[in-house]
């Protein structure tokens, strides 16, 4: 009997008779504290996910009554699963666990492509014969993978193996681990969302910060490098200047950088329309390169540099200047950073503009 219709049967108020009924309350007792104690950690502030994982994972190995139980998830540029958490026994050694594991994961293949889960044992019928030989040769007693999902897409797996009482895995405990996969979904969901609304607010106290610079009437070469400095921090940039565009010669000038060097910042002279700074100067649209190897309109400043965006800096429609930001990693940026960089790029306007204005003042003898 599964453990999901043991508890649905202890909620009914069935009665079993001697050690099944002690087993049957024993098992929903488990069920009820386990989800509830997930229920708890997810219901508290996600700024570390880990501890939910690693709850989630305990649970499923406490209440199914399994050896092991892991948690994995996609992440960026991998192929395939890396796992976050895990729980149960942990056998055999170091080189034994990753063959373990990589046999492990072509099985689960199926699941990440289908986003259905599956049940391997030895009694139950359909199963690939294949399957069942690479479980003997694993020294597994059967197993269980449930899909972890963000809406239709497939992002990660929970996987049980080895029930300790040597049971036949059942629906009722595919469904249970299911259970598991979505609160491990919502915890990661959460995590997702609060580093999000993170990174909105660190976005927020540095707009703040230099519109206060602003109001303080901060000299422009000052207002110019606190926006490079929080735009390469915020961004995690490996470099960034802010440019000046001279549209009587043609230029781009560089008013402020962090991380360039003396040398670079001397020895670089663009025109308008030239290298990806230049092509923004020009056409006057914010541009993502991921890959700068990749961009014929790419100059390099620097050899390490993988990736690079840049935004216009305007007022109406004149191009005024660019902000232009490096990274060492291909794929560094994503376009909510491209958004992010367009908002500096908003404020460094609003300096220049300001900065015409009082010269024009000045030369009048305002």
């Amino acid at each position: 009997m599964g453990v999901i219709s043991i508890l649905l049967e202890a909620l009914r108020g069935e009665r079993h008779s001697g050690e099944e009924e002690t087993k049957g309350v024993s098992f929903a007792a488990a069920l009820t504290s386990g989800l509830y104690e997930i229920s708890q950690a997810l219901s508290r502030p996600a700024e570390d996910v880990q501890p939910s994982f690693d709850l989630i994972t305990s649970a499923s190995a406490s209440i199914l009554r399994v050896e092991r139980c892991m948690l994995l998830f996609l992440e960026p540029e991998e192929e395939i699963p890396q796992i976050r958490s895990a729980a149960g026994i942990s056998r055999g050694k170091p080189s034994e666990k990753k063959y373990r594991l990589e046999q492990l994961l072509q099985i689960a293949r199926p699941v990440l492509s289908s986003g259905e889960g599956i049940i391997i044992s030895e009694g139950r019928p359909g199963v690939d014969r294949n399957l069942l030989r690479l479980m003997r040769r694993l020294d597994i007693q059967g197993f269980i993978i449930a899909p972890i999902k963000s809406g239709a897409s497939v992002i990660g797996l929970v996987i049980a193996a080895s029930p300790l009482d040597r049971r036949e895995f059942g629906d009722d405990d595919l469904k249970l681990l299911t259970v598991m996969a979505n609160f491990a979904s919502v915890a990661h969901g959460n995590s997702a969302l609060v580093a999000r609304l993170n990174q909105r607010a660190r976005k927020l106290s540095a707009i703040f910060e230099i519109s206060k610079a602003l109001n303080e009437e901060s000299g422009q070469a000052d207002l110019f490098q606190l926006i490079i400095d929080r735009a390469v921090e915020l961004l995690g940039a490996s470099s960034g200047s802010v440019i000046r565009v001279d549209h009587s010669s043609g230029l781009l000038h560089i008013e402020a950088e962090r991380g360039l060097g003396g040398d670079i910042k001397s020895a670089l002279q663009l025109r308008i329309g030239e290298g990806i700074t230049g092509w923004v100067a020009k056409e006057g649209v914010p541009l993502l390169v991921s890959d700068v190897r990749a961009d014929s309109r790419y100059i390099e400043a620097h050899p390490l540099v993988g990736c690079e965006m840049a935004v216009p800096i305007k007022w109406g429609p004149e191009v005024m200047g660019v902000i232009n930001l490096d990274h060492n990693e291909v794929d560094g940026f994503q376009e909510e950073d491209l958004d992010m960089l367009t908002a500096f790029g908003h404020v460094a306007g609003v300096v220049l503009r300001n900065a015409n204005v009082l010269r024009d003042w000045t030369q009048r003898g305002e």
